[in-house]
């Protein structure tokens, strides 16, 4: 089974966000996403799981997954600085390494859809929403 038009959209909007982001953002989005309470995570990982499954969407999420493994992995940008010429990443490669569970539980939530309940929509992509909530703010 495919995604819907609209959960594609949402899902290679997230996907493209990746390389958009700065470093404060992505600092916050893992701030976020660590506030959020593990056991309701936990909770809602469970049922999205069995969501994507039912749906024949593991592989699409396979996919979203690698392309954040990609993502947080440390750049040449990331080399700059003392710590550059000492041959370690900056906070950059490590903020990404915070936020990609971020993603990837907004994409799990987007590939889950009506399945999750609101609360577990909210769990899953409460970090990710409260970034832009954020930058509308400023």
């Amino acid at each position: 089974m495919a995604l819907s038009d609209h959960a594609q959209a949402e899902l290679d909007t997230l996907l493209a966000s990746l390389d958009l982001l700065t470093d404060d953002d992505v600092w916050y989005l893992a701030d976020l996403w660590t506030k959020e309470d593990d056991a309701a995570r936990r909770q809602a990982w469970i049922n999205a799981k069995a969501a994507i499954e039912a749906a024949g969407l593991t592989s699409e999420l396979d996919r979203v997954r690698r392309s954040v493994g990609t993502w947080m992995q440390a750049s040449s940008s990331d080399f700059t600085g003392i710590e550059g010429l000492l041959g370690s990443a900056g906070s950059g490669a490590s903020g990404r390494r915070g936020a990609a569970p971020a993603f990837i539980d907004a994409a799990a939530a987007i590939m889950a859809g009506d399945a999750l309940d609101e609360l577990d929509q909210k769990v899953l992509l409460g970090p990710w929403r409260g970034l832009g909530e954020d930058e509308a703010e400023t």
